[in-house]
């Protein structure tokens, strides 16, 4: 599987390189070309907005900030990276705001001995810390793809017959089923408080992983089984209630766990990125599609016609 997160955290290296290996005459170019990149990117410029409205700054303090640096060099404390992240956007950009101009190199404004020691310190003490954290923000994502592809294939390989046997033994309550499945997995591979379905604003989330912690981890299921009237009003449902579940607890990424009882495959038309699993960029935080298909297996020569569903935007945001 291919995931969009490794190619970003790709480029952001070499946006960075790019910065190091500049001259004198192209530094401004580089730098400008670095900061649109993240400005354009709708996932890194989401990033960055979360960290900036958990540590906004007023304009009266980055005026301070600035006329600190200009006076004596950058000697603000930070009580998280996520801090240090908005402060470094922030002031970079009020720097170039001031100076109408991204070769912030030609002013004295940040100091250094020659132009190396100026590029290695604008680098090292205000766009390093930028990259360090979106770098951070990727991997969490990603490696909560990699349990959950891994719980995606455990179920469809291994466990799946089981949990038909459960589904169709009930008569209500039909996703606990798979809740308590999927919160025994995440508790074997280390999420160490998978188990909480705390009451919300919003209502009650499946799953708050890591609740314990200051980054719970958040996970909604739903079913699609056409028989029970769960189709694509259930995926709606469940996107929504992520949605508001993100919000209020002031996270980035939600995870929407589909089990596919159908004998049909879920397509996702949400984006033009082909990478795993599926995801919507909404309200500047990205969400995550994941199907796991537990439908009764019927061999390949008498499963007929393949019905698909197509899931698009629409399907998703519009009643």
């Amino acid at each position: 599987m291919i995931y969009s997160n490794h190619n970003l955290r790709t480029n952001l290296q070499e946006w960075k390189n790019r910065l190091y290996r500049s001259t004198y005459q192209n530094f401004g170019h580089q730098l400008k070309y670095v900061l649109n990149n993240i400005d354009n990117n709708r996932q890194l410029s989401a990033l960055i907005s979360d960290a900036v409205n958990n540590y906004p700054i007023s304009e009266d303090d980055l005026k301070k900030y600035y006329e600190q640096i200009d006076r004596s060099g950058d000697g603000v404390g930070f009580e998280s990276e996520v801090d240090q992240a908005s402060y470094c956007y922030l002031i970079l950009n009020y720097i170039i705001q001031k100076l109408k101009d991204y070769n912030v190199h030609h002013y004295n404004i940040i100091l250094g001995h020659d132009f190396e020691e100026i590029k290695t310190k604008i680098i090292e003490e205000y766009i390093s810390p930028i990259i360090y954290y979106l770098h951070d923000k990727l991997d969490e994502s990603n490696s909560t793809i990699f349990l959950l592809e891994k719980y995606k294939k455990r179920t469809e390989w291994f466990t799946k017959h089981n949990l038909i046997k459960l589904y169709n033994s009930v008569s209500k309550s039909y996703e606990k089923i798979f809740e308590d499945d999927l919160r025994l997995f995440l508790f074997d591979q280390g999420i160490d408080y998978p188990f909480s379905t705390p009451l919300t604003s919003s209502g009650r989330v499946d799953i708050i992983g890591e609740i314990e912690t200051d980054d719970p981890l958040i996970i909604e299921i739903k079913i699609f089984d056409e028989e029970k009237n769960y189709g694509k009003n259930r995926i709606r449902e469940g996107f929504t209630q992520i949605v508001k579940y993100a919000n209020d607890y002031n996270k980035d990424v939600g995870f929407l766990i589909i089990f596919n009882m159908d004998n049909a495959e879920l397509n996702f038309k949400i984006n033009d990125d082909k990478a795993f699993p599926p995801s919507i960029l909404f309200n500047n935080k990205k969400f995550y599609f994941i199907v796991v298909n537990c439908s009764e297996s019927t061999s390949a020569s008498k499963i007929g016609a393949l019905k698909e569903v197509e899931i698009t935007v629409d399907d998703l945001t519009k009643n």
